[in-house]
């Protein structure tokens, strides 16, 4: 099959999530989540109470991409930006590029004065798309413990790191101490 162009026809436009979307974000950018869990959790976003954005990116009536900017708890004039997606077809036409400028425009709307988000570091292409974007790098450590699955605390002491500092120093004692051979000749004298 011969490789064509097509023009994508058609209007994209950012705007606020409704509850009508949620076919159109479960086919295109939720498909691992059921119908049912895309609308309780754009019921939940939507609702008054919430205090989060929701935006979508309609191309010709069609919800193709989505983001959400949500409160910090505890860190007030700070956003959360969750669930940046956007159809694979669209990838390429520059669709996370206008979800994020409508993101921070409702956010400044909001009275938020800085966005953020969690990443791992290992995924390098997505980080450096948010430092292209205008986002930076802050030094953050997390500190984990894992919990065992029934209430019990696992047993500490297989976790415990060796202490290599002594194992290296024994290590270099026997390294620095005479060959049998040699003991035998100082013990001599």
């Amino acid at each position: 099959m011969d490789n064509k162009d097509f023009d994508l026809i058609g209007k994209l436009q950012v705007r606020t999530a409704n509850e009508k979307d949620a076919a159109n974000l479960q086919t295109y950018c939720f498909p691992d989540k059921s119908k049912e869990q895309v609308m309780e959790e754009l019921q939940a976003d939507l609702s008054d109470d919430n205090n989060t954005i929701r935006l979508v990116a309609d191309s010709s009536g069609y919800a193709v991409g989505n983001i959400s900017v949500e409160h910090h708890p505890t860190n007030q004039g700070t956003g959360q930006i969750c669930n940046l997606v956007v159809f694979g077809p669209f990838r390429s036409l520059g669709v996370a590029d206008h979800l994020i400028a409508a993101a921070e425009s409702a956010a400044k709307a909001e009275g938020l004065n800085t966005l953020e988000i969690e990443l791992n570091s290992t995924d390098n292409h997505v980080i450096q798309r948010y430092k292209g974007w205008g986002f930076s790098e802050k030094p953050i450590v997390i500190l984990e413990k894992p919990l065992s699955d029934d209430g019990v605390e696992p047993d500490i002491e297989d976790d415990v790191p060796v202490d290599e500092t002594d194992e290296q120093e024994q290590e270099q004692e026997q390294e620095d101490a005479p060959e049998p051979e040699q003991q035998s000749l100082l013990n001599e004298n």
